[in-house]
């Protein structure tokens, strides 16, 4: 069956959401068929292939008298919506005479959402004290507390829920935007005024700086009245946990073991990746759909994916573990060497149909080496693991270990830029995100002062993005045209933005 199609919202004036929602299904036929159709293929293939009108009709009543027992009382389920209306078509435009209408009434009355304030004990005040600790690895209910702290202290940052991991973590997000009055405004309309940045964090929960700096840079942005104007010209989403079931597990096991690695945090609980399925439409992992959630819901300019390491790959390798070994990655073992802070992947595109997108991406690296060149500690830190590196490593077996440096810092890239038709694979389609970085930092299991040391890596890479951002030249493109009763007008912002030097670029 085709997804369905949002055709009609309606909003109540001093009410936050929708109250009303209209969704279309395309059907194929109007009555249920299937007794015929199963002459003609198997059983199988008819319940798999086929949709009726009457189908969908009958599925929304059950649905409803589940709700009314209580029961799935999530499913076809929205916050504040009153009714819940489906139309059934079985032609390919829309045709009211050829529809099929099923309404639930009151579907968003039993499953609201938990509220972020609800993370807050109602005696805290904000003094002006420090809201992020760099002191230890962050499980899920602090950074998310830390959240609600900075969600209710400024108002230039709001809380939501974002979704639910596999073991029932829920999990949250954050826009940092200018105070916004109005009860209803458009993402669609923020995203095409301003660029849009998104930290997405601990996707391996055990790899434990990203949550850190993640957070630290939302703090500074909203108590730094300097960084703080850079939201007058830049969208930022803060979504500081990815993998909340390992993330929480790593910090169980740190409270047992802090020096060991916790491999167990890595993945999801279930022994994959927790971003494992993010594009069937039910995945085992209902976290693994969050990104690109984020990034359906803000169509960002930059997305953000910060890891850390070390030596987890060598562990793979001589436990009989996993996955790289049987892949034979054997070249993996180069990670048993810390390496300071890289960047593993520093892609781009090169092609015409993307003239301006290499040059951006080579902006965005030089923002990148000069912050984290600026910060002293993270620069002698990255130099003693170069050289150590080098020494044990690229020095003898030169194939395998490598060192390819840029201003300093180690950034591997392909030879070529790619022409951008695979980078729309995971979602992030190059017309809207024009990049997108992954970074490593030495931090498995970091706490205590070299927790600081990882962090303020990961806080410089952050800032040279929101950087690079702030200081592009992002115009706004008006265009309208007449016809019979009307105007049409079009806005756009071009991505990356144009040079002043070269407005005529395309």
């Amino acid at each position: 069956m085709e997804k369905p199609s949002a055709q009609l919202a309606k909003v109540k004036s001093e009410t936050l959401g929708l109250t009303h929602l209209a969704l279309r299904v395309h059907t194929d036929t109007e009555y249920d068929l299937r007794d015929s159709l199963i002459t003609l293929a198997s059983p199988e293939s008819v319940d798999r292939t086929m949709v009726s009108a009457a189908q969908i009709e009958e599925t929304i009543r059950e649905i409803s008298l589940l709700h009314k027992a209580g029961l799935y009382l999530k499913e076809l389920s929205y916050p504040g919506l009153t009714s819940l209306e489906v139309w059934a078509e079985w032609a390919h435009q829309l045709d009211p005479g050829k529809r099929r209408t099923a309404v639930m009434a009151s579907p968003g009355s039993s499953t609201a959402n938990p509220h972020w304030q609800t993370l807050l004990s109602s005696k805290w005040e904000y003094t002006g004290e420090r809201i992020v600790q760099w002191e230890t690895p962050i499980p899920p209910n602090e950074g998310h507390e830390m959240l609600a702290k900075m969600s209710t202290t400024f108002p230039e940052a709001t809380m939501y829920h974002a979704g639910q991991s596999y073991l029932g973590k829920d999990i949250w997000a954050m826009d940092l935007m200018p105070e916004i009055s109005q009860t209803h405004w458009s993402h669609m309309k923020a995203s095409a005024f301003k660029p849009t940045v998104i930290y997405s964090a601990r996707q391996h929960a055990n790899e434990v700086s990203s949550t850190s700096h993640v957070l630290r840079h939302a703090e500074l942005i909203l108590t730094d009245p300097k960084q703080r104007s850079k939201l007058n010209k830049v969208n930022v989403v803060i979504h500081p946990f990815t993998n909340p079931d390992g993330a929480q597990i790593a910090y169980d096991l740190h409270q047992i073991t802090p020096d060991y690695i916790l491999h167990a945090g890595y993945l999801g609980s279930l022994g994959r990746d927790a971003t494992s399925g993010g594009d069937a439409d039910h995945p085992i992992y209902p976290e693994s759909k969050v990104r690109g959630e984020l990034w359906e819901t803000w169509l960002p300019d930059i997305f953000l994916n910060p890891h850390g390491y070390p030596s987890h790959q060598v562990v793979q390798l001589f436990s009989e573990y996993t996955g790289l070994v049987r892949q034979g990655r054997v070249t993996e073992r180069n990670w048993g060497f810390n390496k300071g802070w890289f960047m593993p992947g520093f892609s781009f595109i090169d092609s015409p149909d993307f003239p301006r997108h290499k040059d951006a991406a080579f902006l965005i690296r030089d923002h990148i080496t000069s912050k984290i060149n600026s910060n002293r500690d993270v620069f002698d830190l990255n130099q003693r693991m170069y050289a150590r590196y080098r020494r044990y490593g690229a020095d003898h077996d030169p194939d395998v270990f490598r060192l390819p440096m840029t201003d300093s810092v180690l950034i591997q890239m392909p030879l070529k830029g790619s022409n951008g038709s695979s980078s729309g694979s995971r979602g992030y389609n190059p017309r809207v995100t024009i990049w997108s970085g992954t970074t490593e930092a030495p931090d498995e299991t970091a706490y205590g002062p070299y927790m600081e040391l990882v962090a303020k890596a990961g806080l410089s890479w952050d800032e040279a993005i929101l950087d690079y951002l702030y200081q592009g030249n992002h115009q706004i493109e008006r265009s309208g045209s007449k016809f019979f009763g009307g105007v049409s007008l079009r806005m756009k912002r071009p991505r990356p933005p144009k040079s002043p030097i070269n407005e005529n670029d395309q």
